[in-house]
């Protein structure tokens, strides 16, 4: 047991650093190439901090522990509202601007629905994964879209996020040693968490639920209290939405493609209704005055322990 946990934490340790230097390396070769900051912010950051849900998703579906899979998708995205925009909230109230809440929120919610709509047959396949990517595809070039016409404001904001120094080779070699790094510790953590379900008589979707998000999921809280100590509540938000975007077409995608995922009954009457409902109550919160405030940030964080016990309850 104390080989598997060593392995496990090993893992998570190996997703948080591959994470960084993957961001690290890819934003500074964007930047060098003469992408704009905005874009990178939106796209390499965001993304990058998803790849340790996209590694372990993928790990875990082809090696047939797709409950390991759903888990860490369903469980980050509640962790990173309930969670980590709760704690960004109580270190500074957040200012949420308008746009937000008017376009990327709302797809959020949709990309919530579509995936709990798909599940509802108790599997994901091919077909839907095809369809979650083909999303993806259409939320990436919306995002790139919609960078053209942000103010210079905005792209000041996100400068802050792109590292300098270093020359194209050295940023190629990060992009790919955190790469690495990151492939690493998605098979530690995906091997970990279905030895420790074992060991502990419990299912690997309650683990991947858990532990397992919570720990893809660090990258995400990192740069959450950078943000938040930052007051770039734009930024916050921004990642935390468009993760949760990227979990849910981008990694379940490319993870049923990969190898058609079984969903658990508990998922669909339970863990995915609390994902769309976390999603839907960011609107309310926010919608009259713009503002997170720290009296909302710790309804969120006694949500998500809520859901933590409900999840130890037995079924």
């Amino acid at each position: 047991m104390v080989k598997t946990l060593v392995l496990f934490t090993a893992g998570l340790g190996g997703l948080y650093l591959g994470a960084d230097v993957l961001i690290r390396g890819a934003s500074r070769l964007a930047r060098d190439l003469g992408v704009n900051a905005l874009v990178i912010g939106l796209t390499v950051v965001a993304m990058g901090t998803s790849m340790p849900e996209l590694l372990v998703g993928m790990v875990a579906s082809v090696r047939f522990s797709g409950d390991i899979a759903i888990g860490n998708v369903v469980g980050s995205n509640v962790a990173n509202i309930a969670l980590i925009l709760g704690i960004g909230a109580l270190i500074r109230p957040i200012r949420v601007q308008m746009r937000l809440l008017v376009r990327e929120v709302p797809i959020m919610i949709f990309a919530s629905l579509a995936f709990y709509v798909f599940a509802l047959d108790g599997i994901l396949s091919r077909w839907d994964g095809l369809a979650l990517a083909a999303g993806f595809i259409a939320y990436t070039l919306y995002l790139l879209d919609g960078a053209r016409r942000e103010s210079p404001a905005i792209e000041v904001e996100y400068q802050k996020f792109v590292p300098a120094g270093g020359n194209i080779a050295s940023h190629i070699l990060l992009t790919f040693v955190g790469l690495a790094v990151l492939l690493g510790g998605a098979h530690m953590v995906v091997s970990g968490a279905a030895a420790t379900a074992q060991a502990l008589g419990i299912s690997e979707l309650a683990v991947g639920l858990t532990v397992v998000a919570m720990g893809t999921s660090l990258p995400e809280l990192a740069t959450a209290v950078a943000a938040s100590v930052q007051d770039e509540g734009d930024i916050l938000v921004g990642n935390v939405v468009g993760s949760n975007v990227f979990n849910l077409l981008a990694v379940l995608g490319a993870a049923s493609i990969a190898r058609p995922i079984p969903v658990a009954e508990s998922v669909i009457r339970v863990e995915a209704p609390v994902m769309l409902a976390v999603s839907v109550i960011v609107l309310p919160f926010v919608w009259t005055t713009l503002r997170l405030t720290r009296w909302e940030a710790a309804i969120l964080l006694s949500a998500y322990a809520a859901f933590v016990v409900l999840l130890a309850l037995p079924s």
